[in-house]
């Protein structure tokens, strides 16, 4: 079994990226605001199972009460469920949810980089809710696929460090002789 780290959140955090990235495509290739909330359902949930199984392998650091995480995951799945409900958001409830659900998750992680994502999420989220134009919120979306990605890099290098600088080969120790 995995120590526990919180640098073992990278492929989550790489999951939310491919998860964002994918609903940029969708906002793009769909015209009206009803496409992505069911997206970000399916899949979202789709990710969720997947977090589940890799954390049992490999055990974040688990700083908070197992209540408050409960709470967290509660919260996400409650905001992915009812959020492409409430018109006001032109359909950006779901990735509201997945924004404040990630940036709770980073505060019980004690992990800043965990909430960055999570906050660039969120402030895309409302944006794109202000200007409902498909193109800015795919904009948005994939800007938040960049701040996962960044964050997954970055969490997998705290994790397991930097690979050694390449070391040139001298080819003349190379010839038999």
């Amino acid at each position: 079994m995995g120590s526990r780290h919180v640098g073992n959140n990278w492929v989550p955090m790489l999951g939310m990226a491919v998860l964002f990235l994918g609903g940029a495509a969708v906002a793009l290739m769909s015209n009206s605001d009803g496409a992505v909330p069911p997206y970000y359902l399916v899949n979202g949930l789709l990710l969720s199972a997947v977090t589940g199984i890799w954390f049992l392998r490999h055990r974040p650091a688990l700083l908070g009460t197992t209540k408050a995480y409960l709470y967290t995951l509660g919260g996400i799945e409650a905001g992915l469920l009812f959020g492409g409900l409430i018109g006001p958001l032109s359909g950006c409830g779901p990735w509201l949810a997945l924004g404040a659900g990630v940036v709770a998750y980073g505060i019980l992680e004690r992990a800043r980089i965990i909430v960055t994502a999570g906050a660039v999420a969120f402030a895309g989220a409302f944006l794109a809710a202000a200007v409902s134009a498909p193109v800015v919120g795919g904009a948005l979306q994939t800007a938040a696929a960049a701040g996962f990605a960044v964050a997954a890099y970055r969490l997998h290098v705290m994790k397991h460090g930097r690979r050694p600088p390449r070391r040139d080969v001298d080819l003349s120790n190379l010839i038999l002789r």
